[in-house]
Protein backbone atom coordinates (compact mmCIF):
# COMPACT_ATOMS: atom_id res chain seq x y z
CA UNK A 1 0.00 0.00 0.00
CA UNK A 2 1.29 3.45 -0.93
CA UNK A 3 2.34 5.57 2.04
CA UNK A 4 0.74 8.99 2.33
CA UNK A 5 1.33 12.11 4.40
CA UNK A 6 1.23 11.87 8.22
CA UNK A 7 -1.62 14.35 8.88
CA UNK A 8 -5.19 14.04 7.60
CA UNK A 9 -7.74 16.46 9.06
CA UNK A 10 -10.81 15.47 7.04
CA UNK A 11 -12.02 11.84 6.99
CA UNK A 12 -15.38 10.07 7.08
CA UNK A 13 -16.49 6.69 8.39
CA UNK A 14 -19.62 4.57 8.24
CA UNK A 15 -21.01 6.68 11.09
CA UNK A 16 -21.99 9.17 8.39
CA UNK A 17 -21.43 8.72 4.65
CA UNK A 18 -18.13 6.86 4.57
CA UNK A 19 -17.74 3.21 3.66
CA UNK A 20 -15.61 1.93 6.56
CA UNK A 21 -16.23 1.41 10.26
CA UNK A 22 -14.23 3.92 12.34
CA UNK A 23 -11.77 1.24 13.49
CA UNK A 24 -11.19 0.01 9.93
CA UNK A 25 -10.78 3.59 8.74
CA UNK A 26 -8.04 4.23 11.30
CA UNK A 27 -6.37 0.94 10.46
CA UNK A 28 -6.24 1.92 6.80
CA UNK A 29 -4.96 5.38 7.68
CA UNK A 30 -2.22 3.90 9.87
CA UNK A 31 -1.19 1.54 7.08
CA UNK A 32 -0.74 4.58 4.84
CA UNK A 33 1.48 6.33 7.38
CA UNK A 34 -1.06 8.69 8.94
CA UNK A 35 -0.19 9.53 12.55
CA UNK A 36 -2.69 12.37 13.20
CA UNK A 37 -6.25 11.97 11.93
CA UNK A 38 -9.45 13.94 12.38
CA UNK A 39 -12.54 11.75 12.25
CA UNK A 40 -15.00 14.32 10.92
CA UNK A 41 -18.26 12.52 10.25
CA UNK A 42 -21.26 14.65 9.33
CA UNK A 43 -23.32 15.80 12.31
CA UNK A 44 -22.04 13.12 14.68
CA UNK A 45 -19.19 12.19 17.02
CA UNK A 46 -20.44 8.63 17.51
CA UNK A 47 -17.43 7.01 15.88
CA UNK A 48 -14.81 8.79 17.95
CA UNK A 49 -14.54 6.24 20.78
CA UNK A 50 -13.81 3.34 18.42
CA UNK A 51 -11.42 5.47 16.39
CA UNK A 52 -9.51 6.59 19.49
CA UNK A 53 -9.20 3.03 20.79
CA UNK A 54 -7.82 1.83 17.45
CA UNK A 55 -5.59 4.86 17.16
CA UNK A 56 -4.06 4.23 20.59
CA UNK A 57 -3.23 0.70 19.52
CA UNK A 58 -1.68 1.76 16.22
CA UNK A 59 -0.04 5.05 17.16
CA UNK A 60 -2.54 7.35 15.45
CA UNK A 61 -3.72 10.43 17.33
CA UNK A 62 -7.45 10.94 16.70
CA UNK A 63 -8.84 14.48 16.85
CA UNK A 64 -12.59 14.31 17.66
CA UNK A 65 -14.30 16.34 14.95
CA UNK A 66 -17.46 16.75 12.92
CA UNK A 67 -18.40 18.31 9.61
CA UNK A 68 -21.54 20.43 9.68
CA UNK A 69 -23.37 20.91 6.40
CA UNK A 70 -25.34 24.14 6.28
CA UNK A 71 -28.34 25.47 4.42
CA UNK A 72 -28.33 28.98 3.01
CA UNK A 73 -28.09 31.02 -0.16
CA UNK A 74 -24.31 30.70 0.11
CA UNK A 75 -24.42 27.21 -1.45
CA UNK A 76 -22.31 24.32 -0.18
CA UNK A 77 -20.80 25.73 3.00
CA UNK A 78 -19.41 23.00 5.25
CA UNK A 79 -17.81 23.78 8.59
CA UNK A 80 -15.33 21.40 10.19
CA UNK A 81 -15.26 21.49 13.99
CA UNK A 82 -12.06 20.20 15.64
CA UNK A 83 -11.34 19.18 19.26
CA UNK A 84 -14.96 18.65 20.24
CA UNK A 85 -16.02 16.55 23.22
CA UNK A 86 -18.09 13.46 22.31
CA UNK A 87 -19.49 13.49 25.87
CA UNK A 88 -20.86 17.04 25.53
CA UNK A 89 -24.62 16.54 26.00
CA UNK A 90 -25.49 20.05 24.83
CA UNK A 91 -23.60 19.56 21.60
CA UNK A 92 -25.09 16.11 21.08
CA UNK A 93 -28.62 17.52 21.44
CA UNK A 94 -27.92 19.91 18.59
CA UNK A 95 -26.28 17.23 16.44
CA UNK A 96 -29.24 14.91 17.05
CA UNK A 97 -31.58 17.63 15.79
CA UNK A 98 -29.50 17.89 12.61
CA UNK A 99 -29.50 14.11 12.12
CA UNK A 100 -33.27 13.92 12.58
CA UNK A 101 -33.75 16.47 9.80
CA UNK A 102 -31.29 14.52 7.65
CA UNK A 103 -33.46 11.45 8.13
CA UNK A 104 -36.65 13.23 7.16
CA UNK A 105 -34.97 14.70 4.10
CA UNK A 106 -33.88 11.25 2.94
CA UNK A 107 -37.44 9.93 3.45
CA UNK A 108 -38.80 12.70 1.22
CA UNK A 109 -36.19 11.99 -1.46
CA UNK A 110 -37.08 8.28 -1.44
CA UNK A 111 -40.70 9.29 -2.01
CA UNK A 112 -39.77 11.60 -4.87
CA UNK A 113 -37.57 8.96 -6.51
CA UNK A 114 -40.42 6.44 -6.41
CA UNK A 115 -42.82 8.96 -7.93
CA UNK A 116 -40.30 9.60 -10.72
CA UNK A 117 -40.06 5.90 -11.55
CA UNK A 118 -36.87 5.05 -9.64
CA UNK A 119 -38.21 3.02 -6.72
CA UNK A 120 -35.91 2.23 -3.80
CA UNK A 121 -36.92 1.40 -0.26
CA UNK A 122 -36.17 3.41 2.82
CA UNK A 123 -35.37 0.13 4.55
CA UNK A 124 -32.54 -0.55 2.09
CA UNK A 125 -31.18 2.99 2.50
CA UNK A 126 -31.13 2.50 6.27
CA UNK A 127 -29.34 -0.84 5.84
CA UNK A 128 -26.66 0.84 3.75
CA UNK A 129 -26.22 3.56 6.36
CA UNK A 130 -25.87 0.95 9.15
CA UNK A 131 -26.97 3.42 11.80
CA UNK A 132 -24.86 6.29 10.51
CA UNK A 133 -25.97 9.85 9.84
CA UNK A 134 -28.13 9.61 6.71
CA UNK A 135 -27.19 11.40 3.52
CA UNK A 136 -27.39 11.39 -0.26
CA UNK A 137 -24.48 8.92 -0.63
CA UNK A 138 -26.70 6.23 0.87
CA UNK A 139 -29.40 7.06 -1.68
CA UNK A 140 -26.84 6.91 -4.47
CA UNK A 141 -25.73 3.45 -3.37
CA UNK A 142 -29.34 2.21 -3.27
CA UNK A 143 -30.05 3.64 -6.72
CA UNK A 144 -26.94 1.94 -8.13
CA UNK A 145 -27.84 -1.39 -6.54
CA UNK A 146 -31.36 -1.20 -7.98
CA UNK A 147 -29.98 -0.64 -11.48
CA UNK A 148 -31.49 2.82 -11.84
CA UNK A 149 -28.09 4.45 -12.56
CA UNK A 150 -24.99 3.01 -14.27
CA UNK A 151 -22.59 4.11 -11.52
CA UNK A 152 -22.73 5.37 -7.96
CA UNK A 153 -21.45 8.81 -8.95
CA UNK A 154 -23.94 9.19 -11.82
CA UNK A 155 -26.81 9.24 -9.30
CA UNK A 156 -25.64 12.68 -8.22
CA UNK A 157 -25.36 13.88 -11.80
CA UNK A 158 -28.87 12.88 -12.83
CA UNK A 159 -31.24 12.46 -9.89
CA UNK A 160 -30.13 13.77 -6.48
CA UNK A 161 -27.79 16.69 -7.13
CA UNK A 162 -28.83 20.21 -6.19
CA UNK A 163 -31.77 21.14 -8.38
CA UNK A 164 -32.16 17.60 -9.75
CA UNK A 165 -35.65 16.05 -9.95
CA UNK A 166 -35.46 14.19 -6.63
CA UNK A 167 -33.54 16.82 -4.67
CA UNK A 168 -34.91 18.06 -1.34
CA UNK A 169 -33.37 21.04 0.45
CA UNK A 170 -31.86 20.61 3.89
CA UNK A 171 -33.23 21.99 7.12
CA UNK A 172 -30.23 22.95 9.19
CA UNK A 173 -27.89 25.58 10.48
CA UNK A 174 -26.74 28.61 8.55
CA UNK A 175 -22.96 28.85 8.05
CA UNK A 176 -22.66 31.45 10.80
CA UNK A 177 -24.72 29.35 13.21
CA UNK A 178 -22.48 26.35 12.53
CA UNK A 179 -19.36 28.35 13.34
CA UNK A 180 -20.95 29.76 16.48
CA UNK A 181 -22.05 26.32 17.67
CA UNK A 182 -18.53 24.92 17.39
CA UNK A 183 -17.02 27.93 19.16
CA UNK A 184 -19.65 27.79 21.92
CA UNK A 185 -18.83 24.13 22.58
CA UNK A 186 -15.09 24.78 22.88
CA UNK A 187 -14.16 23.59 19.38
CA UNK A 188 -12.13 25.12 16.58
CA UNK A 189 -14.10 25.78 13.35
CA UNK A 190 -12.56 25.63 9.87
CA UNK A 191 -14.19 26.23 6.50
CA UNK A 192 -14.10 23.02 4.42
CA UNK A 193 -13.39 23.02 0.64
CA UNK A 194 -13.97 26.79 0.29
CA UNK A 195 -14.57 26.80 -3.45
CA UNK A 196 -17.94 25.10 -3.11
CA UNK A 197 -19.16 28.35 -1.53
CA UNK A 198 -21.15 30.92 -3.49
CA UNK A 199 -19.92 34.43 -2.73
CA UNK A 200 -16.85 33.39 -0.75
CA UNK A 201 -15.43 36.92 -0.57
CA UNK A 202 -18.67 38.20 0.96
CA UNK A 203 -19.12 35.32 3.39
CA UNK A 204 -15.58 35.16 4.79
CA UNK A 205 -15.71 38.30 6.98
CA UNK A 206 -19.05 37.19 8.43
CA UNK A 207 -17.68 33.79 9.43
CA UNK A 208 -14.49 35.29 10.81
CA UNK A 209 -16.57 37.67 12.95
CA UNK A 210 -18.39 34.58 14.27
CA UNK A 211 -15.17 32.85 15.29
CA UNK A 212 -13.90 30.98 12.21
CA UNK A 213 -10.34 29.86 12.94
CA UNK A 214 -9.23 27.88 9.88
CA UNK A 215 -9.66 27.41 6.15
CA UNK A 216 -9.15 24.12 4.30
CA UNK A 217 -6.29 25.11 2.04
CA UNK A 218 -4.69 21.77 1.18
CA UNK A 219 -7.36 19.69 -0.55
CA UNK A 220 -7.19 16.96 -3.17
CA UNK A 221 -9.10 18.76 -5.92
CA UNK A 222 -7.37 22.13 -5.39
CA UNK A 223 -5.06 23.11 -8.25
CA UNK A 224 -2.11 25.29 -7.20
CA UNK A 225 -4.04 28.50 -7.91
CA UNK A 226 -6.79 27.52 -5.46
CA UNK A 227 -4.28 26.61 -2.77
CA UNK A 228 -2.59 29.97 -3.28
CA UNK A 229 -5.94 31.77 -3.04
CA UNK A 230 -6.72 29.99 0.24
CA UNK A 231 -3.33 30.94 1.63
CA UNK A 232 -4.07 34.56 0.73
CA UNK A 233 -7.39 34.37 2.60
CA UNK A 234 -5.67 32.72 5.57
CA UNK A 235 -3.17 35.59 5.80
CA UNK A 236 -5.85 38.24 5.31
CA UNK A 237 -8.09 36.92 8.09
CA UNK A 238 -5.45 35.36 10.38
CA UNK A 239 -6.75 31.84 9.83
CA UNK A 240 -4.97 28.50 10.17
CA UNK A 241 -4.48 26.80 6.77
CA UNK A 242 -5.80 23.27 7.27
CA UNK A 243 -6.13 20.31 4.94
CA UNK A 244 -7.23 16.74 4.48
CA UNK A 245 -8.26 14.02 2.10
CA UNK A 246 -12.05 14.18 2.59
CA UNK A 247 -11.83 10.40 2.27
CA UNK A 248 -15.15 8.55 2.09
CA UNK A 249 -14.31 5.29 0.34
CA UNK A 250 -17.41 5.70 -1.85
CA UNK A 251 -17.26 6.65 -5.52
CA UNK A 252 -14.71 9.14 -6.76
CA UNK A 253 -15.13 11.64 -3.92
CA UNK A 254 -12.06 12.73 -1.99
CA UNK A 255 -8.41 11.70 -2.06
CA UNK A 256 -6.82 8.57 -0.53
CA UNK A 257 -6.21 8.68 3.21
CA UNK A 258 -3.15 10.80 3.87
CA UNK A 259 -3.20 11.80 0.23
CA UNK A 260 -2.98 15.55 0.81
CA UNK A 261 -0.03 17.39 2.32
CA UNK A 262 -0.78 19.23 5.56
CA UNK A 263 2.03 21.28 7.18
CA UNK A 264 3.12 19.84 10.55
CA UNK A 265 2.69 23.21 12.27
CA UNK A 266 -1.04 23.11 11.52
CA UNK A 267 -1.86 21.02 14.60
CA UNK A 268 -0.19 23.38 17.07
CA UNK A 269 -1.75 26.38 15.37
CA UNK A 270 -5.22 24.86 15.67
CA UNK A 271 -4.64 23.88 19.29
CA UNK A 272 -3.67 27.47 20.07
CA UNK A 273 -7.16 28.55 18.94
CA UNK A 274 -8.93 26.28 21.42
CA UNK A 275 -11.03 27.94 24.11
CA UNK A 276 -12.73 26.26 27.08
CA UNK A 277 -16.50 25.98 26.84
CA UNK A 278 -16.97 28.28 29.83
CA UNK A 279 -15.14 31.05 27.99
CA UNK A 280 -16.81 30.47 24.61
CA UNK A 281 -19.61 32.83 23.65
CA UNK A 282 -22.12 32.96 20.85
CA UNK A 283 -21.43 35.92 18.57
CA UNK A 284 -24.53 37.88 17.56
CA UNK A 285 -25.68 37.14 14.03
CA UNK A 286 -24.28 39.37 11.31
CA UNK A 287 -26.47 40.34 8.38
CA UNK A 288 -26.01 38.67 5.01
CA UNK A 289 -27.27 35.89 2.81
CA UNK A 290 -27.12 33.24 5.53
Amino acid sequence: MTVGYPIDLHTHSLRSDGALEPSALVERAAARGVTIQALSDHDTLSGVADAVATGERLGVRIIPSTELNTESEWGHVHILGYFLDPADATLEDRLRWLREHRGRRVELMVEKLSALGYPITLARVLEIAQGGSLGRPHLAQALFEAGHVPTYDSAFDTLIADGAPAYVSRVGLTPLEAVQLIVARGGVPSLAHPFTVNGLDELMPLLVAGGLAGIETYYGSHPPAMTAACLTLARRYDLVPTGGSDFHGRGDHGAPLGGTFVPPETIGALEARRRPIAAATMTPAVGGKS
